[in-house]
């Protein structure tokens, strides 16, 4: 695995302590000695600032890199969800930028070697699409759930695009790693510009990388990566092994997961179920345990 890499992060003061629990994953495992870990400042205080900034290598505070329409009403994190296809830029000299969001964290350091590995393997992008035998989409559960990623892809690209691939698994942007070299950079760049002309949303940077990656050529330039490496639990939650307290898959052979991710909500504690059948209370924010009585 290359050395020559950073782990890219981004928050603003309402994602702190989410922030905290994810850097904290990062540094405590030994494999991430050396590892380079940059910040984007979307709107911290400064005394967040303060506990921040000896715990990384690099801050910088993203400029909007787009004129669109709307800018003076988008919020000041959409700045860092839109500098996201210029890491080049800001943190430059590196042969790998891996990305994770605030709202997740390490908890098998495989996580992020199988990401290096994809994206050097492509000299691209290594991504995980939202696809699972975990998950409740594959089973009827989320029904509307189409029909809104239609709706993001109209929003951001019109009807065509929408009807051409609404029903492709979508890529979470919440965890990625690409080389620098990648072609996706450019293109990137592009359908993200094409894109808030439209409409400047919340995952407008996400539907983007996804248009880039299946309508732009891109395809064969991605490597897919499996659920365990980043876990979106709004699709179904893991399973828990309480003897080792750790995050598992639901099903056989219950392999760790990799990077728990809290898309959409973002819960302390959950009941979940066990190898055995049984439901605990977990407290589920790093580090992970039984959740008190």
């Amino acid at each position: 695995m290359s050395t020559d890499f950073v782990i890219v992060l981004a928050a603003d003061q309402k994602f702190f302590s989410l922030l905290q629990g994810c850097l904290a994953s990062i540094r405590d495992q030994p494999q991430a000695q050396s590892a380079k870990l940059a910040f984007f400042d979307v709107g911290c205080t400064p005394e967040q600032l303060s506990w921040i900034r000896p715990r990384v290598d690099i801050i910088k505070e993203p400029e909007w890199e787009f004129e669109f329409a709307a800018r003076d009403l988008a919020p000041q994190y959409a700045r860092g969800l839109l500098a996201r296809p210029f890491l080049r830029k800001y943190f430059p000299g590196f042969e790998f930028y891996l990305w994770l969001d605030a709202d997740a964290w390490v908890q098998d350091w495989a996580a992020i070697e199988l990401f290096l590995a994809g994206a050097k393997k492509r000299t691209g992008l290594a991504i995980v699409p939202e696809v699972d035998r975990g998950s409740r989409l594959q089973y009827g559960l989320l029904p509307n759930y189409w029909r809104k990623v239609a709706s993001w892809y109209s929003a951001s690209f019109g009807e065509q695009v929408a009807k051409e691939f609404c029903s492709y698994p979508l890529l979470n942007a919440g965890a990625f790693a690409i080389h620098c070299e990648a072609p996706h950079w450019d293109v990137w760049k592009q359908t993200l510009e094409n894109a808030i002309q439209r409409n400047c949303g919340l995952i407008s940077d996400q539907m983007a990388l996804n248009y880039a990656v299946y309508g732009n050529g891109l395809f064969d330039r991605t490597e897919m990566l499996p659920s365990w490496c980043n876990w979106t639990c709004h699709f179904g939650w893991p399973a828990w092994d309480p003897s080792r307290s750790k995050f598992i898959e639901p099903y056989l052979p219950h392999r760790d997961i990799g990077i728990i991710h809290f898309t959409e909500k973002k819960p302390t504690q959950k009941m979940l179920r066990t190898i055995t059948g049984d439901e605990v209370s977990v407290s589920v924010l790093y580090p992970a345990g039984p959740a008190n009585p």
